[in-house]
This record gives structure tokens, C-alpha cells and sequence, in this order.
């Protein structure tokens, strides 16, 4: 049996950047403002309202590609 040569490997971590984090605390802060509207407005109205609804889609998109773009690259 041979053995070829050793590799040493070195882990490095990447911290994201205070600009980084700040806007994903906005994009939560934005989500959860909306979800609140939602609720508020299908307790009030008794009626979904899409455009709300898109717009959190809209904000969670946001957030996960910005995650997996940050950890693919």
C-alpha cells in the first residue's frame, strides 16, 4: 500500500460585514412590519391583500439569496 504525500488543510472563517448583518436586520424588521399589516388588515377588512403578501415574498427572497450568496461566494 502507498501513501502519497500529506495535505494540510486550513480552515478560515469569513465574518460577514457590519453593512452586511444591518441589512438583513432591516429586511427582518421590514418582514415582520409587514406581516403585521397583513394580520391587521385581515382581522380589520376580513380580506387578504396580495400586494402586502408579494411584498414579503418579495423580502424573503431577499434575505435567502442573500445568505446563499454569501456562502457560495
Amino acid at each position: 500500500m502507498e501513501v502519497g504525500p500529506v495535505r494540510r488543510v486550513r480552515l478560515r472563517e469569513d465574518y460577514p460585514s457590519d453593512r452586511f448583518l444591518l441589512v438583513i436586520v432591516l429586511m427582518i424588521v421590514f418582514f415582520a412590519g409587514l406581516s403585521a399589516l397583513e394580520i391587521a388588515r385581515v382581522l380589520l377588512f376580513g380580506s387578504w391583500n396580495d400586494v402586502i403578501f408579494n411584498g414579503m415574498m418579495f423580502i424573503v427572497g431577499t434575505i435567502v439569496g442573500a445568505v446563499w450568496g454569501r456562502q457560495s461566494g
